[in-house]
């Protein structure tokens, strides 16, 4: 599994890409589902795929769009060993 996080500058995003500007979040959001990643939350997102070519291909489609590349404060990429949810867990303790 792989995960991409990324932080945008909210002033930045307003300049480039324009108001409303949260429309941007969602175009982000549809890219990287089409390369298969799923929403995890905020800003992170996740494959279940092992392959490190569906998040090398999104950076490189992300770095295409000139309002990301000027609006973009942090893109990570990683690899997910494994992972838990505890939300039910809290919600129902």
């Amino acid at each position: 599994m792989y995960a991409l996080a990324f932080d945008l500058v909210i002033s930045d995003l307003q300049k480039y890409y324009g108001e409303p500007y949260n429309k941007a979040y969602y175009e982000i959001k549809e890219l990287l589902k089409k390369n298969g990643f799923e929403w995890v939350q905020g800003s992170t997102y996740m494959t279940m795929n092992d392959d490190l070519t569906a998040l090398v291909k999104t950076v490189m489609e992300l770095s295409k769009i000139e309002w990301f590349k000027k609006s973009v404060r942090d893109l990570r990429g990683f690899k997910v060993e494994s992972w838990s949810n505890f939300t039910d867990l809290v919600k129902n303790s």
